[in-house]
C-alpha cells in the first residue's frame, strides 16, 4: 500500500468517525445508553440532605386514625394550622384543590391559608377545551388561589424510558410560561435567584428511597410530634397511601418507584444545596468525541495493534473517569455514549483495513523473497492469512539462517568490519571495530563519517587510511554489498561492507627505514670519509700521532654506532631474557663503568641507593646498556668539576624508580620535543652524535612496560625519571 493512499484512509476512517459520533449525539439514537450511565454514577452527584426539608405524609396510618380520602378541607386546616403553630417556615401542600366541597369547610380551609400566609399549591394543566391540540394551566379554587402564597406546577414526566430524572423548571405552552412550585419555595424563602429561573430543565441526583425525614399527617394532628421539630423548616405535605398519588420510577442507586411528594422534595433538596446538574453543551460533547477519537487513531498510526486494543480500552476508561469527574466535581453531566460507540466501530474497522492490507503484503514479499516466483500453496493451516504467515515465516528463517552465517563470517574477519546500509548508516560492526568505536550504539543512527568523529579518526591519503587518536593507521578497503532480493520499487545498492586492516608497524617500518638509510648515508659514511681522509696524510708528519688518535677516534664512533644499531634490532625481537637481578648492582656497575670518563673531567658521580638490594624480573643486559647510555651521556656532556646523581627508589605503588640528573647543558632545542626520536643527529660541544642511545633507553624502558620521564633546561642541567614495574 503507497503511503499516501494508507494516509488518505486513515484520514477519511477519522473524519466518519467524528461525524459519526456527532450524528449519533444529536439525533439522540444513544440517549437510552447515556441514560443508563448516569442512572448508574449519578449517586456521585447527591447532594446531602437538608435538614431544613421534612415530610408530612398523608399515608395508610393516617387513613386508618383519620378517616379515607377524600379529607374534609377542615381537615386540612386543622394540619395547617398545626404546622404553623410549630413554627413552620413554609408549607407545600401538595393537593390538587381543584372543585368546591362544603361550603364552610372551603371557607376553614382559605381562612388557615390566610393565617399562615405561608402555604404553596400546586397547579396542573389540561387540554384546552376550544382546542383540538394545546394544554392549559388549571389552578386550584380561586379563594385558595388567592389566599394560598403562591402556586407552581408540579407537572413531572419521566424520559423515553419511564424513568424520571428532570423536572421542568419552567413549563412553557403556547399561554405561557409557569414556574415549577420549587422555584416559587425558594422565592418565598427569599433564596431565589436568576441562575434559577435561566434553566428551564433541572436534572437532579435522586436520593435513596425513605432517606427524607418523613411523619404520619395523624401524628401531626394529633400533636404527637416533639415541639419545635418544625421550627423553621419547609414541611412538603402529599400522598403516600398505596392507590393514592402519583408514583414514578428514578434511579436512586436502584431503579425504584418513588412518590410524587418525595420526588418534589429531592428537587426542592437539589435547589436548595445549588446542586442541580448541567448537561454540558452539545458542541463540547462533540469536541471531547472528536478529541477521544483523534487520540486512538494516533495511537493507530504509530503503535502496534496489541497496543492499540489496549489503548481503546484505556480512552474509554477516561472518557468513563472524565464524565463521572465531572459529574461529581462540577455537577456537569457529558454524555458519552457516542463517543464510545464509534471507538467500538472504528477499531475493528482499522483492524480490517490493517489486517487486508498486511495479507497483501506478505504474498508480495514471499513472491520478491522468491524471485518472483508465485508461492505455492502450503497446507499450514486453513486460515487465508494464518497459511500466507507460515509461509513468510519459512522464508524469514532461510534469510535469518543466511544472516546469522554472515554475521558469523564478519566477526571471525581477523579485520575490523563495519558493515553500513544503502543510506549509508552504520548497521553493524565486528567485536574488533566495536573496540575502536567503543558504545557507538548509544548514539543513535550514525554516518560512516559521523563515526569516525565519534572515535576521534583522522581520514588519511584521500580516504584510504584511516588514523586513530591512539596513533594506530588502518587500511581502509570497501566492497559494494548488491540487493540479492529484486526489488522493484528500488534500484539502489543495499549497503557496503568496509575491511579496517591496521597496517600501524608497516607504516612505522617504512618510516624507519627511511630514516635507517639517512643514517646510513650520512652518519655511518661522515666517520668513514673522515678515517679514509686522514689515512692519505703522509704518516712522518710531525702531527702523525694526533692522526692516528683522530684515525681511532672516528673508528671507535663508527663501532658505537653500529652496535647501537645492532641493539635497537634487537630489541625488535619481544622477546626478553628476563632474570632477576638486582637493580642496585647494575646502577653500581654502570657507575663504575663510567668512572675513568668520570675521573678525566673531574665529575663525581654521586649514587643514592637503598642498603638492601632490590630484585626485580629484567633483562640485565638491557638495563645495563640502559643505564651506561643515560650516565655516559651526562658525564659526556656535563662541564668539569660538576657532579652527577644517580638515585633509585621504590614508589608507594610497588615501582622501581631509577632517577639520573647532571648538570650539563641540558638537551638542544630541537631534540627537547622529541629527545627519544631515531636517528636524531645532532652536534654539541661534545662532539657529534647520531641520537640512537636515547632511542635505545626509550626501547628498553618500554620493552620492560615502564615509563620515562624527561626534565631538561638549557644550561641548568638534564634529570630522567625512569619507572620499571617490580
Amino acid at each position: 500500500m503507497k503511503a499516501i493512499r494508507l494516509i488518505v484512509e486513515w484520514a477519511v476512517l477519522l473524519a466518519v468517525s467524528i461525524l459519526g459520533a456527532v450524528f449519533l449525539q444529536s439525533s439522540g439514537v444513544t440517549q437510552r445508553l447515556d441514560n443508563q450511565l448516569f442512572d448508574t454514577v449519578s449517586s456521585f452527584a447527591r447532594p446531602a440532605i437538608s435538614d431544613d426539608i421534612t415530610l408530612v405524609a398523608i399515608d395508610d396510618r393516617s387513613l386508618e386514625e383519620i378517616g379515607v380520602w377524600p379529607w374534609p378541607r377542615s381537615t386540612h386546616a386543622a394540619l395547617l394550622d398545626r404546622l404553623n403553630e410549630a413554627g413552620a417556615r413554609a408549607i407545600v401542600l401538595d393537593v390538587l384543590f381543584l372543585e368546591g366541597s362544603n361550603e364552610g369547610d372551603d371557607e376553614e380551609l382559605a381562612r388557615a391559608l390566610e393565617r399562615g400566609s405561608n402555604t404553596l399549591l400546586p397547579h396542573t394543566f389540561s387540554a384546552r377545551l376550544d382546542s383540538t391540540s394545546g394544554i392549559e394551566p388549571l389552578y386550584p379554587l380561586p379563594e385558595f388561589q388567592s389566599a394560598a402564597a403562591n402556586i407552581g406546577h408540579v407537572v413531572a414526566e419521566p424520559d423515553a424510558d419511564g424513568i424520571l430524572r428532570r423536572f421542568d423548571l419552567v413549563y412553557s405552552t403556547d399561554t405561557g410560561e409557569y414556574p415549577h412550585l420549587a422555584l416559587q419555595v425558594l422565592d418565598l424563602l427569599g433564596q431565589s435567584s436568576d441562575a434559577h429561573r435561566s434553566k428551564q430543565i433541572a436534572l437532579i441526583a435522586f436520593q435513596p428511597e425513605d432517606s427524607l425525614v418523613m411523619h404520619s399527617a395523624s401524628e401531626v394532628l394529633a400533636g404527637a410530634v416533639l415541639p419545635g421539630f418544625f421550627d423553621g423548616k419547609v414541611v412538603l405535605i402529599g400522598a403516600t397511601a398505596q392507590g393514592m398519588g402519583d408514583r414514578y420510577s428514578v434511579a436512586a442507586g436502584d431503579i425504584g418507584l418513588m412518590t410524587g411528594i418525595e420526588t418534589q422534595a429531592n428537587l426542592l433538596n437539589a435547589l436548595l444545596s445549588d446542586a442541580l446538574i448541567d448537561p454540558i453543551d452539545q458542541f463540547w460533547q462533540n469536541v471531547l468525541a472528536a478529541l477521544a477519537l483523534s487520540v486512538l487513531f494516533a495511537t493507530f498510526w504509530y503503535l502496534p495493534p496489541r497496543l492499540t486494543l489496549y489503548v481503546a480500552v484505556a480512552v474509554v476508561v477516561a472518557l468513563v473517569a472524565v464524565s463521572i469527574g465531572l459529574l461529581a466535581l462540577g455537577q456537569l453531566w457529558l454524555p458519552i455514549a457516542p463517543a464510545i460507540i464509534m471507538i467500538g466501530l472504528s477499531y475493528p474497522l482499522w483492524s480490517w483495513r490493517r489486517l487486508s492490507h498486511v495479507s497483501r503484503y506478505l504474498d508480495r514479499e514471499a513472491a520478491r523473497m522468491m524471485g518472483g516466483e508465485r508461492p505455492a500453496r502450503q497446507k499450514q493451516g486453513m486460515e487465508y492469512v494464518a497459511r500466507q504467515v507460515e509461509r513468510v515465516r519459512g522464508l524469514i528463517h532461510s534469510i535469518r539462517d543466511s544472516l546469522t552465517f554472515l554475521r558469523q563470517v564478519i566477526e571471525a574477519a581477523p579485520d575490523a568490519m563495519i558493515v553500513i546500509d544503502g543510506q549509508g548508516h552504520v548497521q553493524m560492526l565486528n567485536a574488533k571495530a566495536d573496540q575502536l568505536f567503543s558504545n557507538w550504539e548509544g548514539q543513535g543512527a550514525l554516518s560512516l563519517s559521523e563515526l569516525f568523529q565519534f572515535g576521534r579518526a583522522n581520514i588519511q591519503r584521500d580516504g584510504d587510511e584511516m588514523m586513530t587518536q591512539d596513533g594506530r593507521i588502518f587500511l581502509i578497503a570497501r566492497a559494494s554489498l548488491g540487493s540479492q532480493i529484486p526489488d522493484e520499487a528500488s534500484d539502489q545498492s543495499s549497503g557496503d561492507i568496509l575491511a579496517l586492516r591496521e597496517i600501524t608497524d608497516i607504516r612505522r617500518l617504512d618510516q624507519e627505514r627511511k630514516q635507517m638509510l639517512e643514517f646510513l648515508s650520512h652518519d655511518m659514511r661522515t666517520p668513514q670519509v673522515a678515517i679514509i681522509g686522514l689515512t692519505r696524510k703522509p704518516m712522518k708528519l710531525p702531527n702523525a700521532s694526533d692522526t692516528m688518535t683522530r684515525i681511532k677516534k672516528q673508528a671507535e664512533r663508527t663501532l658505537k654506532l653500529a652496535d647501537d644499531f645492532v641493539q635497537l634490532a634487537r630489541l625488535e625481537s619481544p622477546e626478553l631474557q628476563l632474570e632477576d637481578s638486582d637493580i642496585c648492582a647494575l646502577i653500581e656497575e654502570a657507575c663504575d663503568r663510567a668512572y675513568v670518563l668520570a675521573e678525566a673531567k673531574h665529575i663525581q658521580i654521586e649514587q643514592h641507593l637503598p642498603e638492601e638490594p632490590c630484585f626485580a624480573d629484567v633483562d640485565a643486559s638491557l638495563i645495563a646498556r640502559m643505564l651506561d647510555n643515560l650516565i655516559g651521556n651526562a658525564v659526556k656532556y656535563s662541564p668539569e668539576n660538576s657532579h652527577i646523581e644517580v638515585e633509585l627508589g621504590v614508589t608507594p605503588r610497588g615501582t622501581h624508580q631509577i632517577i639520573v640528573s647532571d648538570d650539563g647543558t641540558g638537551l638542544p632545542e630541537a631534540r627537547v620535543k622529541d629527545p627519544f626520536a631515531r636517528f636524531g643527529a645532532h652536534a654539541t660541544n661534545a662532539g657529534p652524535s647520531a641520537g640512537l642511545g636515547l632511542t635505545l633507553v626509550k626501547k628498553v624502558v618500554d620493552a620492560h612496560g615502564g615509563t620515562i620521564e624527561v626534565t631538561s633546561r638549557p644550561g641548568k642541567g638534564t634529570q630522567f625519571t625512569i619507572s620499571l614495574m617490580t
